[in-house]
């Protein structure tokens, strides 16, 4: 019995290993701000990577204002944002905080603005974001996931 439980737990550690970003699938696809005209879109590149970017509709136009990444290494889940006109042009990372279970917190307390992004799953349609700095003041917003036609 005892060999059996060690083998059940190492197969699931397994295959926690192989699927590290799992539970922010959800995010792929297209993410539409609430009456506005700014979208994140999202893809998975591996088990381990997800890419994504921010862009804008200006007369029907697209204009990219971020690139994003989520990537497990190290054996943390690490969000980057790459802003053009910010930081020099540097890629920011923030890392998941695993000890809030109410959001995904994505968190570099070292970064000016912002030091807290955090995503929170309505459903699989709707999101909640919260971009926080210091003393957790910042803005907030919702997205509806767009539908897609194949």
């Amino acid at each position: 019995m005892k060999s059996l439980i060690i083998t059940v737990l190492s197969l699931l550690a397994i295959s926690c290993q192989q699927n590290p970003l799992s539970n922010l699938e959800f995010f792929e696809g297209t993410w539409k701000v609430e009456d506005k005209e700014s979208y994140e879109v999202w893809e998975r590149v591996s088990t381990s990577e997800l890419k994504g970017y921010s862009y804008k509709l200006i007369d029907e136009e697209k204009k990219v204002s971020e690139t994003l990444q989520i990537v497990f290494e190290n054996g943390s889940i690490v969000y980057r944002a790459t802003v053009s006109n910010q930081n020099e042009g540097a890629t920011v990372s923030f890392t998941l905080n695993e000890s809030i279970d109410s959001c995904f917190s994505f968190e570099n307390k070292k970064h000016d603005f912002p030091q807290k992004i955090q995503y929170k799953k309505f459903s699989e349609q709707e999101i909640h974001i919260n971009v926080l700095g210091e003393d957790d003041k910042g803005f907030s917003f919702s997205m509806v996931k767009e539908e897609t036609i194949d």
